[in-house]
């Protein structure tokens, strides 16, 4: 259901492209980009994800070896059981977890 990963700084760039869909040829067959549309970027400022990534980082002190983990990115996928739930249902499950996050991290 949810997925937490550490980057390096020099991650950001390839992950940027990768959750911005900055290309149309992915080394992964089984993206449907006709479903793109249905992805959510819980953050609603229309920034792209690097100018969010260099932001923080100005706000913080992060050490500058090759390999310190500067970046944790979540992916969370809605659960089977509710794949054949009404979309209101659904959103409300992914509200719910970035409340979850936001809490966790103190992000708001």
């Amino acid at each position: 259901m949810a997925h937490l990963k550490k980057n390096t700084r020099g991650a950001v760039p390839g992950l940027a492209v990768h959750f911005e869909r900055k290309t149309d040829h992915h080394s992964n067959k089984e993206i449907d980009v006709a479903k793109t549309y249905l992805n959510q970027d819980l953050i609603s400022d229309d920034s792209d994800m690097i100018s969010r990534f260099n932001e923080r980082l100005n706000d913080v002190y992060c050490m500058k070896r090759d390999d310190v983990k500067a970046l944790a990115t979540w992916i969370v996928t809605l659960p089977e059981e509710l794949s054949e739930a009404p979309y209101e249902q659904q959103s409300a499950f992914f509200c719910s977890e970035v409340n979850k996050l936001d809490y966790f991290y103190s992000v708001t």
